[in-house]
């Protein structure tokens, strides 16, 4: 709920909301006599913001210096970046607070369209740890789909949420304290599209919606993006919401050089600031001797330069006292400017509880299964921030392209309703992979990975994942994730896999054999979602193994056999990144009992538990890695046997030269980044050491233990779309098998 600053009344919202309403609107009587002459004598001024992305922030400085010298603003039009001044001014905001909302916002994060990684679901986090890279395509008729926009917007409309929301409960932009209007173009037939009604938060995030970069909004059966293709400086907007005089603010946006066209965003910008210009022109032809025209001289600030703010709004106050000759003439007496403002400042005061929280507009998507993942619940005080977690959690389930809400009910019962879009090019998608390994000393793995992808198939929400996967670990997988309860928490899955995989066999350092074990395994797991933090599995397995030596002498001897028994997993994730992480934690705890009664040719057991933590000082990032496992005095095969050397695991050996039935090992590994990619591209290139300790025992019958080994290494590190890469060299220590200095490059997962 919101309170008007007007003399400290304490009347009800919609009081509060129908005075500013009857205050602003056009030919309004004003609240006493004298006020209703002044209004009579003075002109009603219209202000109309052009769009111009990062350099429309100067915005911010021309409101600033007009609230200054008491110039009145009647309404308010705004075409992308001067619809989102626009709209939160006109919601309420008073400049300074403005400019605090601008200069605190983190505009990298806003613009990342992922959510927050510990909010998605703990079965979108396993994926980041396999080889599978950018972009998901949909599979639909027959064909491939991608999304209509590289970038969703849902942080970005999460944001516009928080600077509109005085103006939430108001559908009608005419009864904001200051009437308000957003640009938008139609997309389909390129038509202007005005936006006074709905939510100004979805009307800012359509009008600012660049074509090919971020996804278009539909309101209204239209589909929108950027308004200044058809009209990026709404004068003619003005005169008809309310303007006798207009001040317009032209942020104009020269082409951008090669090399300021460094993403999509950018490359769509410039496009739209070409289709722009000519409306531009043809709108400041209609400007007459009243009307004030601001032109910030905003240099090499370009429509991406977001970490200028505090400049662009420093050169928007620079232009408007340049004018303040011709701006004088409007300018209030001090007590009536601010009764004005009184009238248009909304007061932010806690929102009342709603009475239900409800999804609408869901065809495929079970919506018990998206109430588990909300903090809002009725009967507490609605808080815009929690509600963007909220939504942000959601969509990070995978199955949405875009998420709003929208608060329903003043004379009755209130409701939230949220409606979530499911992805119009799901339900069913596929995703491609590859991962590259060389120690550049003829141990070179590689494997190429495609997933598909089937959700939604019942009311319950299951799936229907199918992976084949070809190189050095090539296999056919495929399981079935069925929800067993409303809410999605509890859950059944069998799974199934054909396969080989391969693994080297050493003698001190020298490679001298290929193991290749051959299975093809069925399970039934039940288990149990920890919401999005983590899963628990538990459930019997069956694998029948081929396993035999290849191109080496028999170290190892063929076998036939069938393993079978009880397998438990808990897995936790919540890392910020799955590489390169700078805060967070996960943890996985695994065991295996095999049983002669469920017909495996052996009885033993195996446990395996790993913890990975992070922690940044400002640039700098610590990241501590421990794991171990043991068969617990049993006679695990060979198939089974945990492996330790290669890139950071045992840098300065060779990948999988140590081999046993107990290992323990540890990491510490230092990473600064050094340059920062484009979020398309990656998060950047890292340089990082790491300090290693690893133990093996109970190994081959007749090869000594390798005892305790250390390593260190260097590198240059990459977290890409396409997974981690990794350039680096390693030292190892060993009075076992000597010391040895080794080079690795890794691309993905392998």
């Amino acid at each position: 709920m919101y309170r008007s600053s007007h003399q400290g009344m304490r009347h009800s919202l919609r009081a509060a909301l129908a005075l500013a309403c009857l205050s602003s609107l056009p030919g309004a009587a004003a609240a006493d006599g004298a006020a209703a002459g002044a209004a009579a004598a003075s002109p009603r001024i219209g202000l109309a913001l052009s769009g111009g992305g990062a350099r429309g922030i100067a915005h911010v400085g021309v409101l600033k210096v007009l609230e200054e010298m008491r110039v009145p603003i009647h309404c308010v039009t705004g075409t992308s970046m001067g619809s989102i001044v626009g709209g939160t001014y006109a919601a309420g905001t008073p400049p300074a607070r403005l400019q605090e909302l601008v200069l605190t916002a983190d505009w990298a994060k806003i613009f990342r369209d992922q959510p927050p990684r510990v909010e998605i679901a703990i079965r979108q986090k396993t994926n980041d740890y396999k080889t599978l890279f950018a972009p998901e395509f949909g599979v639909k008729d027959g064909g491939l789909a991608l999304p209509k926009g590289v970038i969703a917007g849902v942080s970005i409309e999460a944001f516009f949420r928080v600077l509109a929301e005085p103006a939430i409960g108001t559908s009608d932009f005419r009864r904001l304290p200051i009437p308000f209007a957003a640009m938008a173009t139609d997309i389909e037939t390129g038509e202007s599209i005005v936006l006074d009604h709905g939510s100004v938060a979805q009307a800012m995030r359509a009008s600012m919606s660049v074509p090919g970069a971020l996804a278009p909004v539909e309101i209204d059966g239209r589909l929108l993006v950027d308004g200044g293709i058809a009209d990026n400086l709404p004068i003619a907007q003005a005169r008809k919401l309310c303007a006798d005089v207009v001040i317009a603010v032209n942020i104009s946006t020269p082409p951008m050089k090669r090399k300021d066209l460094t993403s999509a965003l950018s490359v769509a910008g410039q496009l739209v600031n070409f289709l722009g210009k000519q409306t531009v022109d043809d709108q400041l032809k209609s400007m007459g001797s009243r009307d004030v025209l601001i032109e910030p001289d905003l240099g090499d600030i370009s429509s991406a330069s977001f970490e200028r703010s505090k400049d662009a709004i420093r050169i928007g106050e620079e232009a408007t006292r340049a004018l303040a000759a011709s701006l004088a003439r409007y300018s209030l007496p001090p007590e009536q400017y601010a009764a004005l403002r009184a009238r248009q400042v909304v007061e932010r005061v806690a929102r009342e509880p709603v009475d239900e929280v409800r999804f609408e507009g869901l065809t495929r998507v079970n919506p018990a299964a998206l109430r588990g993942l909300m903090e809002t619940v009725p009967g507490e005080p609605v808080d815009e921030h929690r509600i963007g977690t909220d939504l942000r959690r959601i969509y990070g389930t995978g199955d949405f392209e875009s998420i709003d809400y929208r608060i329903v009910g003043d004379t009755g019962p209130r409701a939230m309703v949220i409606t979530p879009r499911e992805k119009s090019w799901g339900p069913d998608y596929l995703r491609f992979g590859l991962g590259l390994e060389s120690d550049f000393q003829g141990g070179n793995a590689f494997n190429v990975l495609v997933q598909y992808r089937r959700t939604a198939l019942n009311s319950l929400g299951a799936e229907w994942l199918t992976e084949v996967q070809v190189g050095q670990d090539t296999h056919l997988y495929s399981e079935f994730f069925q929800p067993v309860s409303a809410g999605g928490r509890w859950f059944v899955m069998p799974y199934g896999t054909v396969g080989q995989v391969t693994r080297g066999v050493f003698e001190g350092n020298n490679q001298v054999a290929d193991y290749l074990v051959g299975l093809a395994q069925g399970g039934f797991d039940a288990g149990a979602l920890v919401g999005t933090k983590g899963i628990l599995r538990v459930g019997p397995v069956w694998t029948q193994i081929n396993a035999r030596v290849d191109t080496g002498p028999p170290v190892l001897g063929s076998l036939r056999e069938l393993t079978a028994g009880a397998r438990v997993l808990f897995r936790l994730d919540q890392m910020d990144h799955a590489w390169f992480p700078q805060s967070g934690y996960t943890a996985r705890l695994s065991g295996y009992q095999a049983f002669t009664a469920l017909g495996s040719a052996l009885d033993y057991r195996h446990v395996e538990g790993q913890v990975d933590y992070a922690h940044s000082w400002g640039e700098h990032t610590l990241n501590v890695f421990g794991s171990g496992g043991t068969a617990l005095g049993t006679d695990m095969p060979a198939y089974d046997w945990y492996a330790l050397g290669g890139p950071l695991r045992l840098s300065g050996f060779r990948t999988g030269q140590f081999t046993g039935r107990d290992f323990a090992f540890g990491r510490a590994m230092y990473y600064k980044r050094v340059y920062a990619l484009p979020d398309l591209l990656g998060s950047g290139i890292y340089a990082g050491a790491s300090a290693e300790v690893g133990r093996m025992g109970n190994g081959i019958a007749g090869q000594p233990s390798p005892g305790t080994m250390y390593s260190a290494s260097l590198f240059l590190g990459a977290d890409t779309f396409a997974g981690p890469a990794y350039l680096g060299v390693g030292y190892g220590i060993s009075t076992v098998v000597g010391n040895r200095v080794g080079a690795y490059l890794l691309l993905g997962a392998p």
